[in-house]
């Protein structure tokens, strides 16, 4: 069987908080432990709007043809580079123009 400390690392920290808390005025202890429990939001997913979609996908492949030794993975950064988004913003994207 495991010692306290080890089965129960947390325990400490715990009890230093219960401690803190109890310090608090009850309504902004009620306001602290309210804020702790409540669940986090889900991910805001966010919509592109088709026409940039269309453009973006329209570069990538305007990028590869100028460039043919260039990886779809540099035509892509480049692209989102001059787009002013991330490269993963921008394969959401891709993927919004291709219909999925």
């Amino acid at each position: 069987m495991l010692p306290v400390s080890l089965a129960t690392p947390w325990l400490p920290h715990a009890e230093h908080l219960r401690q803190t808390l109890a310090q608090l005025d009850p309504t902004e202890r009620r306001r602290i432990l309210d804020y702790i429990t409540t669940p986090p939001e889900p991910p805001k997913i966010r919509s592109y709007p088709i026409g940039e979609c269309m453009a973006a996908a329209r570069r990538v492949a305007q990028l590869l043809s100028a460039h043919p030794s260039w990886s779809q993975a540099h035509a892509r950064r480049d692209t989102a580079r001059e787009m002013g988004v991330s490269t993963v913003q921008l394969r959401r994207m891709l993927a919004h123009a291709e219909g999925g």
